[in-house]
This record gives C-alpha cells, structure tokens and sequence, in this order.
C-alpha cells in the first residue's frame, strides 16, 4: 500500500475542507438574497457575506462562463480565491461568503489577489462591529 507524503508546505488545518465551502444553491442563494446580506466590491470581485451560526466560515465562489470564457483561466482564479481565503484570517469569522468574479480586463493574477486581500480585510473590519 503506497504512503502518502504530506507536503510541508500544506498543513492540516488550511486544508480546503467541506466545513469551510458552500457546497448546494440553495447556501448560495441564502447569502446572496438574504435580508441582512452585505456586500463589498471593486472592478475585479463582488463579496457577499452573511452570518451563520457555525464554528466558522464557509466559502462559495460564482465564475461564470460568460465573465471568463476560457475554462483554464477560470480554473485559475477559482483556485487563487481559495488561497487567498485560506490564509485570511476571515475564515475563522462565523461567516457565509460567496465571491463573484466580475469582468476584469487585468490578466494579473496578482493584482486580483491583492485587490481580493484587501476586500476579505474589509469584511473581517466589519464583522468585527457584530
């Protein structure tokens, strides 16, 4: 029976777990056209986020064929979004997000992340207030 190796770079607890995703359409839509559903935005993404009554956050990510026709590019940014996700400290808020991707024109992944950075800080700012 093969071994398996754990990467040193990967540790157990930001692995991408089924406790931290938003896995059906109805957790999409509950964060999405909820009551008290807030978002922030720029040109790039759209964040949704509402509060649950979980141990922690849940992720779900909208990348639509129609904002990233090439499936290897939207692939891409699915994946940096998770990333970026799990090594913010906002998956420790007891939150619903669900991340849409917006038309950009930028083809800096970096950029994205950045921007995207900036606005999981901005949410974590705000839920801090509840």
């Amino acid at each position: 029976m093969p071994r398996v190796v754990q990467d040193s770079r990967c540790s157990i607890s930001s692995k991408f777990s089924a406790a931290y995703r938003l896995l059906r359409a109805d957790g999409f839509e509950h964060v999405i056209r909820a009551d008290r559903t807030e978002n922030i935005s720029n040109k790039q993404f759209k964040v949704f986020f509402v509060r649950n009554f979980g141990n922690n956050a849940r992720l779900g990510i909208v990348a639509s064929k129609k904002t990233l026709p090439g499936a290897t590019e939207r692939n891409r940014v699915k994946r940096a979004i998770r990333e970026a996700f799990r090594h913010h400290n906002v998956k420790v808020c007891q939150l619903d997000l669900v991340v849409m991707v917006r038309r950009d024109y930028s083809s800096k992944i970096d950029m994205r992340i950045d921007n995207l950075e900036r606005l999981f800080s901005q949410v974590e700012h705000r839920c801090a207030d509840w």
